[in-house]
């Protein structure tokens, strides 16, 4: 019997544990992600992870003024903004083309991801393209600000 019931009593915390992780896991998924890929020139090189609290994750890599990790937050309102452009439908599929020496900048978002160079024909790309390069462009000034 005392087998019996270590078993069930480990199995008891090792259900919490799962749920705790999965709990955890869904709080701190990225909405979008969005990143600058290197090339062979001077191409900025970044990661940025926004999630569903307004909270951001800056990884500047290589050819940018601030190469370290960031974390930020998005105020309500450009959170509120950014996920009302995430609803809008793209209307079209971006084409890409494989080109040697570009960076390619990949945008992950509702289970759908992106890839494209600096200029994409799609409208909306372009429009969310936009946005997000001034979020990266905020945290940069306001990191050079601080120093």
């Amino acid at each position: 019997m005392k087998p019996f019931i270590i078993i069930l009593i480990c199995i008891n915390f090792s259900c919490n544990t799962v749920q705790k992780t999965l709990n955890t896991s869904s709080q701190k998924e990225a909405i979008i992600y969005y990143s600058k890929s290197p090339c062979h020139g001077k191409c900025p090189v970044y990661d940025l992870w926004i999630y569903n609290d307004g909270s951001i994750s800056y990884s500047g890599i290589s050819n940018v003024p601030v190469v370290k990790n960031i974390n930020r937050k998005l105020d309500n309102r450009e959170i509120k903004t950014l996920k009302n452009i995430l609803n809008e439908d793209p209307h079209q599929d971006v084409i890409f083309k494989k080109r040697l020496d570009r960076s390619i900048t990949t945008l992950r978002f509702n289970n759908k991801e992106y890839k494209y160079y600096n200029s994409s024909d799609n409208d909306y790309i372009k429009k969310l393209d936009k946005k997000l390069k001034s979020i990266v462009e905020r945290i940069i000034s306001n990191v050079e600000n601080d120093t």
